[in-house]
């Protein structure tokens, strides 16, 4: 098959991609340049104005705008170090103990997000089992609340980002021969050593992979932040919600949104460039 012919048979798909794409940013970007309506309809047709991204890039936007950037870098991190560990010793398991784990592994995205999320705040609340075995354990002299801090927020997005890690991880440990690692212990190396350089080599891709998921995400954060966090530590998602659902500032949300993308699209094409030129994108 010519790659003319190829071309052409992708072109009806890449039609429609292009549409269900294009054609929602364009109209987003349109919405965050009209005057907001005050409550009066979503927005004042026919006018223009900069002021929504003004005031989304003011001093308080760009300090939200930080700690959203970072929260999804903390995601990505802890995810990737989690996803990791749990990919290597799913890894060790003989076939049958190993197909059991990745499906224990799979199992919390059959339930909604949002059900996940509920969850996590209830076991984390002062009347939660884990405040009320710290109780028990002598640990603390009464109940906690482990919920509304920005660490049960990441904990909330680890949560969910936790299973694609592992099974991007999982695919690129799969591809390592395990014969290199033999090989690497038969000349003399620790198990220690084999791993450092042979098995953690080679996993790199995935790790990008990996890392670059998790950040997409984080950056995106929503359920978390908005579920498990203190109101004063909201991601830029939530204050997106806050200004269309809140204060019926659509104008103010769109331009909140179209930060956001452009924020998450430079992360991204920062860190596949930064692992490009350290080697792990090959």
């Amino acid at each position: 098959m010519s790659r003319a012919t190829s071309y052409l048979l992708a072109s009806p798909a890449g039609v429609l991609v292009a549409g269900l794409l294009l054609g929602p940013v364009v109209l987003l970007v349109r919405v965050s340049l009209y005057e907001p309506a005050g409550g009066r309809g979503f927005f004042v047709p026919g006018t223009w104005t900069g002021d929504n991204f003004a005031a989304a890039t003011d001093h308080a936007g760009l300090r939200l705008l930080g700690f959203t950037a970072a929260f999804g870098a903390a995601v990505a991190a802890t995810a990737v170090a989690l996803g990791y560990a749990l990919a290597l010793f799913i890894r060790s398991l003989g076939p049958t103990a190993r197909r059991v784990a990745v499906a224990a592994v799979l199992l919390p995205k059959l339930a909604s997000a949002l059900v996940v999320m509920f969850g996590l705040r209830q076991l984390l609340s002062a009347a939660g089992p884990v405040s009320r075995g710290l109780v028990a354990l002598g640990v603390v002299a009464e109940p906690v609340t482990l919920s509304r801090n920005v660490f049960a927020a990441l904990a909330g997005e680890v949560y969910l980002v936790l299973p694609y890690a592992v099974l991007v991880l999982l695919i690129q440990l799969g591809r390592i021969d395990p014969a290199w690692e033999a090989a690497a212990r038969g000349l003399g190396a620790s198990r220690w050593q084999a791993f450092r350089r042979v098995t953690l080599p080679l996993s790199v891709p995935g790790l990008v992979l990996a890392g670059q998921l998790g950040l997409m995400c984080g950056v995106g954060a929503f359920l978390g932040p908005m579920l498990l966090a203190n109101p004063a530590d909201q991601t830029l998602a939530v204050e997106v919600h806050r200004q269309a659902f809140d204060r019926q500032n659509w104008p103010r949300a769109a331009a909140g949104a179209v930060v956001l993308t452009l924020t998450a699209a430079g992360l991204g094409a920062l860190f596949a460039l930064a692992a490009r030129r350290s080697g792990g994108g090959r």
